[in-house]
């Protein structure tokens, strides 16, 4: 004999309540063990990392006594992917090689802007949590002019932060014994920075333009020392950015 059983008003909206709070628990949990994208910050180690070392090929970036940015900048940038996966991260790398980039992008007019076209696709294609641009900058006008500027886009407000964490690492940096000029980092609105839909930064290393700092960039430590310090900066900006959404998410 089967019984009927009759809800009551009550017994039926304590019901309801139930079912409410599991599925807002439920999400709670997903969103807990990071099944949203990795570019959520749920985890600062969920994501991709995307190292940009400027220039490369026919295009050797600044130069000053025989010396080449390109081939500074793809050395860092090794270093650089080398101790982040250490850490346990994931890197992509816009080139790996001494290579333009222009042969990957036809939308462009001239052989630079397809190189930097290429160079957002990557990054936009990615789903990673930041990018890393790394160059080496020149000013022969002020060849005293010394030390690391990590410049940023306004675009959005990840990017300001992951400019001051890196810029006060490199501030760190001591070269024999002293500590380098001490920058902020700058807005700029070059194109990678300005198109780019992920969190980033272009970070000039050292002035070539500067007797000690191009001395310097011939050297193992000195790259070494500046990997290290970009990592630094990387780790706090992650730190400080666990379960904060990317623009977009």
């Amino acid at each position: 004999m089967f019984k009927i059983v009759i809800l009551t008003k009550r017994y039926v909206t304590l019901l309801f309540t139930i079912f409410i709070l599991l599925i807002f628990i439920t999400i709670s949990f997903i969103i807990k063990i990071n099944i949203l994208p990795a570019n959520t910050f749920a985890d600062p180690r969920s994501g991709v990392i995307v190292i940009d070392p400027g220039h490369g090929g026919i295009d050797g970036g600044t130069n000053k006594d025989g010396i080449l940015e390109k081939e500074i900048n793809l050395d860092i940038s090794r270093k650089l992917r080398s101790l982040l996966e250490q850490k346990g991260y994931k890197v992509i790398m816009t080139r790996d090689e001494d290579i333009s980039l222009e042969t990957l992008d036809a939308s462009g007019k001239g052989r630079h802007q397809r190189d930097l076209n290429a160079r957002v696709n990557i990054i936009n294609n990615s789903n990673a949590q930041l990018f890393v641009s790394i160059h080496v900058n020149c000013n022969l006008k002020k060849p005293a002019t010394d030390g690391a500027i990590v410049f940023y886009n306004n675009k959005y407000e990840q990017n300001k932060s992951l400019a001051y964490s890196i810029q006060k690492a490199l501030n760190n940096i001591v070269v024999n014994n002293r500590k380098r000029t001490v920058h902020n980092p700058a807005q700029a609105k070059y194109f990678v920075l300005g198109n780019s839909d992920i969190p980033g930064v272009i970070v000039e290393t050292a002035f070539i333009s500067n007797k000690s700092e191009r001395q310097e960039l011939l050297k193992e430590k000195f790259r070494e020392d500046t990997a290290t310090a970009i990592v630094s900066g990387i780790e706090q900006y992650l730190h400080e950015s666990t379960n904060v959404s990317t623009p977009g998410q």
